[in-house]
């Protein structure tokens, strides 16, 4: 196979990979979608307790209109709150909430497990490659890099 299909196919891919990904993800855990449950997980991740919804949108690649309907849901549902921001006034910043840590302790294995098992039978050299490919998608699409280290760390790795 040339490499001209070899783009083609892993790109086409990972689009179904990523609608999989969510239908799965959305079954996994309750009171929130993947997508949702991502964008808490990247918040807690950031470097800053109180972001704005530009930072974060920034942050996680995203639109800030489709950052900003996803955290008015998640407020609504108690998981993160709203305020405006007390370094500018235009801007909303956003706190998670005492829910979303329990929530994160409560479904921290659940997570870790499916996974885990999403990867079982992947020898180790084929993850770095994924991991490696990864990293260089969000690189060349302009995505801040990831924090690997802390999410290591976070998770005992």
């Amino acid at each position: 196979m040339d490499r001209a299909v070899q783009q083609q196919y892993v790109f086409g891919a990972i689009l179904l990979l990523a609608n999989k990904l969510q239908v799965w993800g959305d079954d996994l855990l309750d009171n929130l979608t993947v997508k949702q449950w991502f964008l808490l997980m990247f918040i807690s991740q950031m470097n800053t307790t109180e972001p704005t919804v530009h930072q974060i949108a920034e942050y996680t690649g995203t639109s800030r209109q489709n950052t900003k309907k996803m955290l008015e849901h998640l407020h609504e549902q108690g998981f993160v709150a709203i305020n405006p921001s007390s370094a500018d006034g235009r801007a909303l910043s956003v706190k998670l909430t005492l829910k979303t840590g329990a929530y994160f302790r409560q479904n921290a294995g659940i997570a870790l497990t499916a996974v885990s098992e999403l990867f079982t039978g992947l020898p180790d050299a084929d993850l770095r490659g994924a991991a490696n490919t990864a990293d260089h998608l969000l690189a060349v699409l302009g995505n801040p890099p990831l924090n690997l280290s802390s999410l290591e760390s976070s998770q005992g790795g």
